[in-house]
């Protein structure tokens, strides 16, 4: 790896940290127990568009077009995230997106529900970024764009597991918190592991280097835009966004 490489993952260590979800205002909202049933049911809706939703479609892209034979693309990416995305086979669960409507459920969400769900605009861009790497066989671009905020965000999950059992009323262990229990778990954290050990392999030009740091920063840019506009909508109940609101 060289001197370039090791200062971008530097880099994207430190960027990924200093501007943390955990920092956005809906997390502190939620985890200060401010948040109303009417406002979490609205984050469920549209948080369903950032991760459950789309996966493992832009995975099984990103699998078709990456190298053959990599052991990391082989056992980190589709042995530890697409097929524990799509089956549970780490977790023990089953498909995530199922296990997210399980939580859904304890809010009076029915799957119907879920699937029927129009996505704002903010995270329908966050939704669309998932697909645009990976769907234009920018296979690098796509991995580093998810797994280094992917394998961070178990420490927001952790928070939001924290005050949803002292403040809302949920109990660690049941059916309703896996989704967040699995996500706030070294399951998650180890999904990650991908995205430094494709940049030290791949990432050896400033070409390729500079493709990896525009697909992280652009996902930590969407992610907190989709973000801000959950909180606009369903925290702040901003007329502008009347049609999603209940």
């Amino acid at each position: 790896m060289s001197a370039q490489t090791d200062d971008l993952l530097r880099r994207i260590d430190e960027t990924v940290e200093a501007e943390h979800i955990k920092f956005h205002p809906l997390v502190s909202a939620i985890c200060e127990g401010n948040a109303s049933r009417k406002s979490l049911r609205g984050f469920a809706r549209q948080f369903f568009f950032v991760g459950p939703k789309p996966n493992p479609r832009p995975h099984c892209a990103v699998y078709a077009y990456a190298p053959e034979g990599d052991p990391d693309i082989e056992h980190l990416w589709f042995g530890d995230v697409l097929m524990e995305e799509a089956t549970g086979s780490h977790s023990g669960t089953g498909h995530h997106l199922q296990i997210y409507f399980n939580w859904c459920a304890t809010l009076g969400l029915s799957a119907e529900e879920m699937m029927a769900t129009d996505a704002i605009p903010e995270t329908a861009a966050f939704e669309q970024w998932r697909y645009f790497n990976a769907f234009k066989g920018d296979w690098i671009a796509a991995i580093a764009g998810i797994a280094f905020i992917e394998g961070a965000s178990a420490k927001r999950n952790d928070m939001l597991i924290e005050s949803f059992v002292k403040d809302y009323g949920y109990t660690k262990g049941s059916e309703g918190l896996t989704y967040w229990e699995i996500h706030a778990s070294e399951i998650e954290e180890d999904h990650g592991d991908i995205g430094p050990a494709i940049v030290r392999r791949y990432a050896n030009d400033d070409y390729t280097r500079t493709r990896v740091w525009n697909a992280v920063r652009r996902s930590i840019d969407l992610q907190w835009l989709a973000f801000d506009g959950m909180y606009r909508a369903f925290f702040e109940d901003d007329p502008r966004y009347k049609r999603w609101q209940e």
